[in-house]
């Protein structure tokens, strides 16, 4: 994980927030959900290279008909498929990725850069199995920290409710 991420994911107990001023748990919401998104591109890319890299797999296996071109063809579908509903999804909508999408991509372009993706089928099946391993390995450490920061907004939208709800913060203070 990156440093950036690590701060925003960092064990903080509610007892603690309630030390924070408003201004704080706003500021630290808003960058977790910046994170968030940040994260969520950088896995919808790896999901993608993954389908790639599966698919040369499974095609070598015989358990795949068609080629590459028709999976590259059909991956933006692949990667929106549920996108507007399910449990979990969501549309990411990204304009300028960001610093922390930045050195994420940076580290999926290290495990699985587009040249290889470009070359996936003449790549050896021991090179092969280590981008499905790498590729995996590293989707999973970006849903965990996903998780990770959902459940950290989910804490500080909590005691900004409870402040709301006891009355140790206004509405009023928001439109001043």
């Amino acid at each position: 994980m990156i440093p950036e991420l690590e701060a925003l994911v960092a064990d903080t107990t509610s007892e603690a927030l309630a030390d924070w001023t408003m201004d704080r748990l706003r500021s630290v919401r808003a960058e977790c959900a910046a994170g968030e998104t940040a994260v969520s591109f950088a896995r919808r890319l790896s999901q993608g290279r993954l389908d790639i890299v599966g698919h040369e797999v499974g095609r070598r296996s015989g358990t795949v008909t068609g080629d590459l071109n028709e999976l590259l063809f059909e991956l933006p579908d692949i990667l929106t498929d549920g996108a507007g509903g399910g449990a979990g999804t969501r549309r990411v909508t990204v304009e300028d990725p960001g610093p922390v999408a930045e050195a994420l991509v940076a580290r999926l372009d290290a495990i699985a850069s587009p040249s290889d993706l470009a070359g996936v089928a003449e790549l050896d099946d021991d090179r092969l199995g280590g981008l499905v391993n790498e590729l995996g390995e590293f989707e999973r450490s970006l849903s965990g920290t996903r998780r990770a920061l959902f459940d950290r907004i989910d804490l500080l939208q909590g005691e900004i409710a409870r402040r709301y709800r006891d009355g140790e913060a206004s509405v009023d203070s928001l439109l001043s």
